[in-house]
């Protein structure tokens, strides 16, 4: 059985936002590896469920902007999923990965920040079911899953779901840009998550006291999304504890040369 509990005591991680996406094609084994090489503390990855129940890495409902193929994840089965082809960035092409071989590709290599998107409004929400939130613990258990692991989610009914089901692993309340960061941190306190996870805009609208609001109740705060150096290290002088980017590199260097690790 691994660790789950995702690090309450480090700080300044660099989150790979859908791996190294700036570089490599989202959500790919490919951009996992690159983040791999950058050094990134943890790679954050989307997962939906196929119509035959499988857990895949998508962040899309459709999957045509990022594959050569078009349709709702949950519409397909797995097998018509490993039939399309993403681009890589080397002009070559990898597949869909399953939930499952993306934990395998990252055990023992990096914490993992698993996303489960069943959000109102998108074509395949399903408000009566949390099948994301089972598929994904079933996963950490089939892969021997080595390493620290957060489930985050923009619905707090995912989060809950995953907390009365696992209360040993963290999990973190993500929120949009219009969402005021101590509205957000208020929610997650109160239903007893270990992380909130606002839009950086939001994080730095709060105040230089907002870090120090949330280590006091015991919480961690994370955010989303900054390819900026100057804007990551100015988070990490502000307190944050997890700064997500889709260029891991870049934010793992200025902060090295800002920290010295």
């Amino acid at each position: 059985m691994s660790e789950r509990r995702f690090s309450q005591e480090v700080e300044r991680l660099v989150v790979a936002h859908r791996g190294a996406s700036a570089e490599e094609a989202e959500n790919t084994l490919p951009a996992f590896e690159l983040a791999i090489a950058a050094r990134t503390d943890v790679v954050e990855f989307d997962i939906r469920m196929t119509a035959d129940g499988v857990a895949v890495i998508m962040h899309d409902p459709d999957v045509s902007r990022t594959t050569d193929g078009h349709g709702l994840v949950r519409d397909l089965s797995l097998l018509e999923l490993k039939r399309l082809r993403i681009r890589t960035s080397d002009g070559d092409a990898t597949e869909v990965p399953t939930l499952l071989e993306a934990l395998t590709c990252l055990s023992s290599r990096a914490a993992v920040d698993v996303e489960i998107k069943n959000v109102p409004g998108e074509p395949d929400f399903d408000g009566t079911t949390e099948l994301g939130v089972e598929a994904t613990l079933r996963a950490l258990d089939d892969a021997g899953f080595v390493g620290s692991v957060l489930l985050s989610s923009f619905n707090p009914l995912s989060i809950a779901r995953a907390l009365e089901l696992a209360p040993e692993i963290p999990t973190g309340l993500l929120t949009t840009e219009d969402v005021d960061g101590r509205v957000a941190f208020g929610f997650a306190r109160e239903h007893g998550h270990g992380w909130v996870l606002p839009y950086a805009g939001s994080v730095l609208a709060a105040g230089a006291s907002f870090a120090d609001e949330v280590h006091a109740a015991g919480m961690r705060l994370g955010t989303w999304i900054t390819d900026d150096p100057v804007v990551a290290v100015d988070l990490f002088h502000a307190g944050v504890d997890a700064v997500a980017t889709n260029d891991p590199a870049a934010i793992v260097t200025a902060r090295v040369e800002a920290f010295g690790a």
